[in-house]
């Protein structure tokens, strides 16, 4: 397992930024300084020199601007220099200073500790700045978090000043519009189409019941009109089915006053697709703890439960297997149900939530094919729910999938 690497957020490369800028103010600023004060030093200070008469001991100070007169002769201890007049009658000593030596070393010294205090202070200076400017943009962050499809009433309203963040969240506020106003005529158009659907095919098959009920269709048309009804009756499944997607889409994360037990609906979806369950000849097996989600949309929830049932046996073989699991780890509970079936690869298998996508391998076919939205639906309704689904391929052939939900209770 390979660890995350680690990586800079625009705040501290911001902080890290502006402390460097300031840092390497202050030491140019420091360094100028200290070659200022050292030319001054070696234009203006001059030598200190005392002339010792032979005989009667006077000193008499002489500016460094006569030492060219002066030559060496020998030297008396470190620093100090013995020298003869042109006369020869007076020695003179000369100690050179070292005061621009000591001031320059201090200053250096002092340097340095400034600007390490410098450093702490323009990281300190770095970091509130770079906090304060990014202080508008976590509440951008924050309130774009909370704005969800079902909830895209919600608007910045970024307070401050005209400038360039405040005309980025108008900029949000002006797309959150049209995106609202784009939803909201959008499930008025599926509840309508919906309604428009379903007329006239609930209209078609009457027509086609009622006189192959009373007899009055030939022999040798009857199969031909079986087949329209079921076509009929699996386009009336398809718009059931893509209504419920888009009903499902379109929630956001429910919540329910009731608590619900996952064991009670687990078993009431087993009951309804009991007969075909046993025309195929599957055997279930069960590992139900009482598990209870604190809060869940008790209608949502069995919804998807019963596709990922139907799933289990569509995508099956006859004499096949169908296992059901509830279990509670930690604070979140789940629901996994494995089935016997195809071999398929974790791609393949991931695919299966796109709508449409039946995969490889149908065990029906005709009339009772699957639509290829049931997965697709439980993605949707695992979604509203705040929970997850994982699709798991079998190696030895069939798919395991994982509902996980938060909150559960004892």
């Amino acid at each position: 397992m390979t660890s995350k690497k680690w990586r800079w957020s625009f705040r501290a490369r911001l902080t890290a930024l502006i402390a460097i800028v300031f840092v390497t103010g202050g030491a140019a600023l420091l360094g100028v300084q200290y070659l200022l004060v050292q030319g001054l030093f070696d234009t203006a200070i001059e030598s200190i020199t005392g002339c010792v008469s032979g005989e009667g001991g006077e000193v008499a100070v002489v500016s460094g601007n006569f030492m060219d007169s002066i030559h060496c002769r020998e030297v008396v201890e470190d620093d100090v220099e013995a020298h003869f007049d042109s006369n020869g009658a007076n020695v003179v000593v000369e100690q050179t200073t070292m005061l621009s030596q000591e001031v320059l070393s201090g200053l250096l010294l002092w340097s340095i500790v400034t600007l390490l205090g410098f450093t702490l202070v323009a990281v300190v200076a770095a970091s509130w700045l770079s906090r304060r400017s990014f202080a508008r943009i976590g509440q951008i962050t924050t309130t774009t978090k909370r704005i969800t499809r079902d909830d895209l009433h919600q608007r910045l309203d970024l307070p401050g000043p005209a400038d360039e963040i405040k005309e980025l969240g108008d900029t949000i506020d002006t797309m959150l519009d049209g995106l609202q106003a784009s939803f909201i005529q959008q499930e008025r158009f599926v509840t309508n189409a919906s309604h428009e659907l379903r007329t006239p095919l609930t209209t078609t098959r009457t027509a086609l019941e009622i006189p192959l009920e009373q007899g009055r269709v030939p022999e040798h048309l009857q199969p031909a009109i079986s087949r329209a009804l079921d076509a009929n009756q699996r386009s009336e499944q398809l718009i059931t089915a893509l209504l419920q997607l888009a009903r499902t889409s379109s929630v956001t994360k429910q919540t329910a006053e009731d608590s619900v037990l996952l064991s009670e609906i687990i078993e009431r979806s087993l009951t309804t697709y009991g007969t075909d369950i046993q025309a195929a000849r599957i055997t279930v097996t069960k590992e139900l703890e009482d598990v209870t989600l604190a809060s869940a949309d008790p209608t949502l929830l069995a919804l998807a439960i019963d596709n990922l049932i139907e799933n289990a046996l569509r995508h099956n073989h006859d004499d096949g297997t169908i296992h059901v699991t509830v279990g509670k780890t930690g604070d979140s509970s789940w629901v996994e149900i494995s089935n016997s079936g195809p071999v398929m690869s974790e791609k393949e298998a991931a695919r299966l939530v796109e709508p449409f996508n039946r995969g490889q391998n149908t065990r029906t076919s005709g009339a009772g094919r699957s639509l290829g939205l049931g997965l697709t639906l439980v993605q949707s309704i695992t979604d509203s729910l705040g929970g997850s689904l994982t699709l798991r391929p079998i190696p030895t052939g069939g798919l395991i999938a994982r509902l996980r939900f938060g909150s559960a209770q004892e």
